[in-house]
C-alpha cells in the first residue's frame, strides 16, 4: 500500500490544541502564564511587547517581644530571661504601581524591565495587650527609654530600584510537545531612590543623623540595595491543567552611599551583608474555558511558597523606632578599630587594648542583626485574556514570618586571627594559669541595649496580605 494510500484510509486525527489552518489561533498550547516568555523572529510573528501596569496593595502586621528577666506573671522570680515581655504591635500599609514591559528578543528569549513605583508606605508601633503602661520594658542600662509606644514613622513614597533581566525558554512545550516548558532567567536591581533614614514622624527633628542628632535628614524610601535574581522554572500542561515548580534566589549588595554600606566594611562585623532570600514555590494553573477564534480564554493560579531569610543586617519592624532613638547606648559612637593604648611599647611593656582614637566611629542607624527564619505563603490568582492583544489579572496572597530575632548582634567577631592589641574586650582570662585567650574582635554593630541576651528583640506571627491587579497590552 503507498503512503498517499496509506493517508487516505487512516487519516491522522488532529489534536485539540493542533491549529487546522495557519491563521487559527494556538490558545490551547499556549504555556503557563508563569512561564510565557515573550519571543521575536517565530514565523509570522516577528516581534513582541508586553507591557504592564499594575497596582498592589500590602498589610503586614506582627507582634514585638523583648527578653527580660521583669517580674511577670507565671514565673517563680524576676531572675528568669524571658522573650514573652509585650513590646508594640507592628502594621505597615503599602501601596505600589508596578509597571513593567517584556520585550521579544529571539525566539523564547526575552528582556524584562520592571519599575515597582511606591505610592504609599506606613509604618506604626501601637499598644500590645498594656505593654504601653510599662514603660520599663523599653528601658536600657542607663534608664533612659529607647523608644516610646505608640510610635509612627513618616509616610514614604517614591522608587527604590528598576530591574533589567533576561529571561529564555529552554524548552518550550508549545513548540516541542514532548517535554515540558522550562524558563531560566536572571535579574538586576539597581537601587536609584534616597536611602532609608531612621525617623519619628512625632519628634521635633523627625530624621536625625546619627552623628549630629540636631542635623535633619530626608526619610529616604530605597534600601540602598543593588541585587542580583536568578530562577528557574519548570510547568507541563496536561489538558486543562499544568502544574508548575520554581525556584528563586535573590543576593543584595549595598551601596556606599546608604547608611548600611558606610558600616559594613569593619573587620570586627560579623555580619556585613544583607539576608540572602531563597524561595520554592509549587503550584497549578487550571484553564477551565478557551474559544480559540476569540484569543480568550480564562485561567486560575494555586501556588504555595516557602522562603527561606538567611541572617543578616536588615532594615527591621524596629528600624525607625530605635534608629531615632536618643537613648545614650544607641546614639554614642562605638569605636571602629582597637590598637594599643597611646605611648606604649609593646616590646618593653604590657599593654592595654584600647579604642583607636584614628579609626572611624561607627553610630547606631536602627540596621540590625536579624536571625535566620522561615515565610511560608500562598496566593491564588485569576487571568482573563479578552483579546488577542490584552488580558487582566487579579490576585490575593497570605504569608506567615516564622518568629526571629530582629536585634541579634554578636559582641565579638571570633573569625579573628590579628593582633591582640585589637582584640580590646574581646578576650578571657585563666585563674589558674594567668593567661589571656583572645576571643575575637569587638563587633562594632554590637548595642548591648539591643543585642545582650536578655535585651534582644523579637518579630513574632508575623503576617501578609496582598492584593493586586494589573493589565498588559500585548503586541
Amino acid at each position: 500500500m503507498s503512503v498517499t494510500a496509506g493517508a487516505l484510509l487512516f487519516p491522522r486525527t488532529a489534536a485539540a490544541d493542533e491549529p487546522v489552518a495557519a491563521s487559527e489561533p494556538r490558545m490551547m498550547s499556549e504555556t503557563a502564564e508563569i512561564t510565557s516568555v515573550v519571543d521575536a523572529f517565530d514565523k509570522d510573528d516577528p516581534f513582541d511587547l508586553n507591557l504592564t501596569l499594575g497596582f498592589e496593595q500590602s498589610w503586614k502586621s506582627s507582634n514585638i517581644h523583648r527578653e527580660t528577666s521583669l517580674n511577670q506573671a507565671g514565673l517563680s522570680s524576676g531572675g528568669y530571661v524571658a522573650a514573652t515581655q509585650n513590646v508594640a504591635t507592628y502594621s505597615r500599609a503599602t501601596s505600589k504601581l508596578d509597571v513593567g514591559a517584556d520585550i521579544g528578543i529571539y525566539r523564547d528569549l526575552a528582556l524584562i524591565l520592571r519599575l515597582p513605583i511606591i505610592l504609599s508606605d506606613t509604618q506604626n508601633l501601637g499598644d500590645l495587650n498594656g505593654s504601653s503602661n510599662v514603660p520599663q520594658v523599653l528601658q536600657d542600662s542607663t534608664g533612659h527609654q529607647l523608644f516610646g509606644v505608640p510610635f509612627k514613622s513618616p509616610n514614604r513614597s517614591g522608587i527604590d530600584w528598576f530591574s533589567v533581566g533576561i529571561d529564555w525558554a529552554i524548552y518550550n512545550q508549545q513548540r516541542e510537545p514532548t517535554k515540558p516548558t522550562w524558563v531560566v532567567g536572571i535579574e538586576g536591581r539597581f537601587a536609584v531612590g534616597t536611602p532609608l533614614h531612621a525617623c519619628n514622624a512625632a519628634a521635633a527633628i523627625q530624621c536625625p543623623n546619627p552623628s549630629n542628632p540636631t542635623q535633619n535628614r530626608d526619610p529616604g524610601i530605597s534600601r540602598g540595595m543593588d541585587s542580583v535574581g536568578a530562577h528557574t522554572i519548570f510547568s507541563r500542561r496536561f489538558g486543562y491543567v499544568e502544574p508548575y515548580s520554581g525556584l528563586w534566589f535573590l543576593a543584595d549588595f549595598p551601596q556606599t552611599n546608604s547608611d548600611f554600606g558606610a558600616t559594613n566594611s569593619f573587620q570586627g562585623s560579623v555580619l556585613n551583608h544583607p539576608p540572602y532570600l531563597g524561595t520554592f514555590s509549587m503550584g497549578m494553573e487550571v484553564i477551565p474555558w478557551e474559544h480559540l477564534e476569540q484569543f480568550q480564554r480564562f485561567v486560575t493560579d494555586f501556588r504555595l511558597s516557602g522562603i527561606y531569610h538567611s541572617a543578616g543586617r536588615e532594615y527591621s519592624e524596629l528600624f525607625d523606632a530605635l534608629g531615632s532613638s536618643q537613648a545614650p547606648t544607641l546614639r554614642s559612637a562605638n569605636p571602629g578599630d582597637f590598637a594599643a593604648q597611646s605611648g606604649c611599647n609593646p616590646s618593653t611593656t604590657q599593654c592595654q587594648s584600647v579604642a583607636d582614637p584614628n579609626a572611624q566611629k561607627v553610630y547606631f542607624t536602627g540596621i540590625t542583626d536579624q536571625a535566620a527564619y522561615v515565610s511560608l505563603g500562598g496566593k491564588v490568582s485569576a487571568t482573563y485574556q479578552a483579546g488577542e492583544y490584552i488580558k487582566f489579572t487579579a490576585g490575593a496572597g497570605l504569608t506567615y514570618d516564622q518568629s526571629h530575632l530582629i536585634t541579634s548582634a554578636d559582641a565579638c567577631n571570633p573569625n579573628f586571627t590579628g593582633s591582640a592589641l585589637a582584640a580590646g574586650s574581646c578576650h578571657s582570662a585563666s585563674g589558674t594559669s594567668n593567661t589571656t585567650t583572645i576571643t575575637g574582635i569587638p563587633n562594632p554593630n554590637f548595642r548591648s541595649s539591643i543585642d545582650l541576651p536578655g535585651n534582644r528583640f523579637s518579630s513574632d506571627d508575623g503576617l501578609t496580605v496582598d492584593l493586586w491587579v494589573s493589565g498588559i497590552v500585548m503586541f
